[in-house]
């Protein structure tokens, strides 16, 4: 299109005419040539406010419909209106750069599976304290048993078989709570990690397997540090790290019986007691009783190795003796002690009294019979049972 420009100036005559659309409307214009009315007429009516020149390419348009738009020249700042598409079948493509207007992408979420485990931890731990909180407490959960213990014993989930606690009483032993219960005297020692030798306390809680086989091939660990050896003698802090060995010049020895048991001459521990227990692969010596207070007596002469009262091992208060040539002995569960370390004693001397301290439930004296520093059967030593005990 050419340059637009107002309709007073379209005559190539150069003719004034006067430019108000309403005043020619009314019939109120200036006198007009034939050749602009002619021309004129050939436009049609033109929306108010609109001026300007049309090109030819408006004549192409006059076989259209009489509802198509007139398109003008874009005069600077003119808003006009454009004519539709020919063909107004199809859909309208525009063409683009393929980018979003809009923000490329959205930044996931930091650490979804991080937010999944703590809330699947949660949900466990709403369970497990549910589970907690509904099951009732079965065992004979009593005397020392924490209340963590006791939840414990709940049968939720745990590695160990089931089992119930029992209360030691006066006068109870594992072997004894295996035969009242029919289970495995191994399975007392394991599920309490307890030593050989070991015994139970009165007023203390402990769990009884509910399986009659479990533990039926355990065996506990000695406390016993020494090794089998027979070296240096040492006085140690406890019971089980003072061992016996050559004795110094100072120490007295028993008597040498070269090998054969019962030739080392030994007395009774506890004269006037009865037979609690023997020596086993769970119990590493013999249990005797008599009446709290009664004298207990050094079996064979020697060095005291120690004296104290244990509270590791549970023997209260205790005595150990090198009684020379491979052999020592140990007394324990006093109720008072009347020697102390390095002081050398004879046979039948009175060492203690008979007592219940440390894990024990009931007044006897627990004996044992060490074979370079290893426990062996006290019995070995005796010819029987009287003569232990008498």
């Amino acid at each position: 299109m050419s340059k637009s420009r107002s309709l007073r100036d379209y005559s190539d005559e150069s003719e004034n005419y006067t430019n108000n659309h309403d005043a020619f409307a009314a019939g109120e214009s200036a006198e007009y040539s034939a050749e602009y009315s002619a021309e004129y007429s050939q436009y049609g009516p033109a929306a108010d406010g609109y001026t300007g020149e049309y090109s030819a390419a408006y004549s192409s348009m006059n076989g259209m419909n009489d509802d198509r738009a007139l398109v003008a020249t874009p005069a600077p700042g003119a808003n006009l209106p454009t004519a539709p598409l020919a063909d107004d079948t199809g859909p309208v493509l525009i063409p683009g750069t393929g980018m979003s207007m809009g923000t490329p992408f959205i930044k996931r979420r930091e650490r979804p599976l991080t937010m999944r485990i703590v809330i699947l931890t949660i949900t466990a731990c709403v369970i497990v304290t549910g589970l907690f909180a509904a099951t009732p407490l079965t065992g004979t959960a009593t005397g020392s048993v924490s209340s963590f213990e006791a939840l414990s014993g709940v049968v939720v989930w745990h590695k160990q078989p089931g089992f119930f606690w029992y209360t030691a009483q006066s006068g109870d032993s594992p072997e004894g709570l295996a035969q009242r219960f029919n289970v495995q005297v191994g399975g007392i020692y394991e599920m309490n990690g307890l030593y050989a030798g070991q015994e139970l306390a009165i007023g203390k809680a402990y769990k009884i397997p509910q399986d009659p086989s479990y533990g039926a091939d355990y065996r506990p660990p000695t406390a016993y540090t020494g090794g089998g050896s027979y070296g240096q003698t040492v006085f140690g802090s406890n019971w089980y790290n003072s061992f016996a060995g050559a004795p110094s010049k100072e120490a007295i020895c028993g008597q040498d019986g070269h090998g054969n048991y019962r030739d080392y001459g030994f007395v009774s521990p506890d004269p006037g007691s009865s037979w609690v227990r023997g020596f086993s692969w769970f119990h590493d010596g013999v249990d005797i009783a008599a009446p709290q207070g009664n004298p207990i007596r050094a079996a064979q002469s020697g060095q005291v190795i120690w004296a104290g009262f244990d509270a590791t091992n549970g023997f209260g208060w205790s005595v150990k003796i090198n009684n020379c040539y491979h052999v020592s002995t140990l007394y324990g569960h006093m109720m008072g002690i009347t020697v102390k370390d390095g002081v050398n004693v004879e046979a039948g001397q009175i060492i203690g009294y008979e007592g219940s301290t440390g894990w024990s439930t009931g007044p006897h004296l627990h004996f044992g019979v060490l074979w370079n520093n290893v426990t062996i059967n006290p019995m070995l030593f005796y010819p029987d049972i009287y003569h232990l005990t008498h």
